[in-house]
């Protein structure tokens, strides 16, 4: 059977990849550092995975799992010369720990006489393959660069599957992962250098930029759910599903993410009409009352979300670049910014500073918008106050 290597046993690790390739009949070895997952994988060989949805739960046993450490470089090396296929979902800040040691294992592959090795990227990266071949690169001697540019394929990967951490619970392992029903995997067939590998929800993409998607995820799904995550919060809810279902989050959510849809469709030339139905499907996975994500969840680390290259502040600029309608993008920005100004070592004027130096360098009308919509945001969320600053903008019935 074929066999992949998928470095992080984490949320992403079973809840995506391990159940997509094991369904397809691969063998999966995990590799990871957590004892609590590594050793209960290892004495198992198998995992529970359910798929919540607000129509029940479908539990499934996942099968033909191995772990070893990725800190035990022999077993490592020895799973990366027989691969036919690794993956990686371990967070960027990990990436070059694993490139140390995947670089080590790729020589070990090479003095075995094995062929050529495609990677997955399966993280929340730009430019994710540029990256680590980079990493890579610098792991590696110089006499065997050329071998990493002839035989290994990396693949950038776009992660839409919502699987939130499953909270422990008595009388189940650790290692029960929740996810909910969507399992497509797009991917960046142009990147592979060996065949493509047959599995059922893995979608190769050749015939646009695979950037398209990768913006996709981020300035639609990534935005709207931390939008609704802040407006939650803002409105007293403890879970998505309950932001979702109150109607102003709802309307605020949906309209920026059609406003930032409308901005990639006119960036890449993709149809506005599938993406205006990828929006509401998504909005539909946001109402997955059985998933229990939680605001918090989506929300934490506003200082990264609200970053320059970031999920707000990228789909607001990429809209003005376009030349579409940026309102509830300003408002979704708005939401940020104030939930920014909250964090230790942040305030209002700081936040203020951060997004102009960004957007507003020179002010303008769409400053004026931000800032109005911001200060409006001071004594909570007023509906009929935002509906009258967006009415009442000169960009309203324009474009950017």
């Amino acid at each position: 059977m074929p066999l992949l290597v998928a470095f992080g046993a984490g949320n992403v690790g079973r809840g995506f990849i391990g159940e997509l390739f094991s369904t397809a009949g691969w063998d999966v070895a995990f590799l990871d550092v957590d004892p609590r997952l590594v050793e209960r994988l290892g004495e198992d060989h198998s995992y529970i995975h359910e798929t919540v949805s607000n129509s029940g739960v479908l539990r499934q046993v996942v099968t033909r799992i191995t772990a070893a450490y990725s800190t035990d470089q022999p077993a490592v090396d020895a799973l990366v010369t027989d691969a036919d296929l690794v993956t990686t979902s371990v967070g960027v800040r990990m990436l070059g720990a694993v490139a140390l040691t995947l670089a080590h294992a790729l020589r070990a592959r090479w003095a075995a006489g094995r062929g050529a090795l495609d990677i997955l990227l399966c993280e929340n990266l730009h430019d994710a393959a540029a990256v680590f071949r980079r990493m890579l690169r610098d792991a590696l001697p110089a006499s065997a660069r050329a071998r990493l540019e002839s035989d290994v394929g990396l693949a950038e990967t776009s992660i839409g599957r919502m699987i939130p951490t499953t909270p422990p619970a008595p009388g189940q392992p650790s290692t029960l992962v929740r996810a909910e029903p969507y399992r497509i995997l797009p991917y960046d067939a142009t990147g592979l250098t060996a065949p493509e590998p047959r599995v059922q929800g893995l979608f190769p993409v050749r015939d646009i930029p695979f950037s398209f998607y990768t913006d996709r995820k981020l300035l639609i799904h990534n935005m709207g759910h931390c939008t609704c995550a802040y407006l939650g919060e803002l409105l007293g809810a403890a879970f998505i599903w309950e932001a979702i279902a109150e109607p102003r989050a709802h309307s605020i959510v949906r309209a920026a993410m059609l406003e930032s849809a409308l901005a990639l469709s006119v960036v890449y030339g993709a149809g506005i009409g599938a993406l205006g139905l990828h929006v509401d499907d998504l909005l539909a996975r946001f109402a997955n009352r059985a998933l229990g994500d939680t605001v918090e969840r989506v929300g934490r680390d506003p200082e990264r979300k609200l970053g320059a290259d970031d999920r707000f502040i990228r789909a607001y600029a990429l809209a003005r670049r376009a030349g579409t309608p940026i309102e509830y993008l300003s408002l979704a920005l708005a939401v940020g910014a104030r939930r920014l100004a909250g964090e230790d070592g942040w305030d209002e004027a700081r936040a203020l500073a951060h997004v102009d130096a960004h957007l507003f360098p020179e002010g303008g009308p769409a400053r004026d918008l931000f800032g109005l919509q911001f200060g409006s945001l001071a004594h909570g969320l007023d509906w009929e106050e935002q509906q009258a600053l967006i009415n009442a903008s000169p960009l309203r019935g324009t474009v950017a």
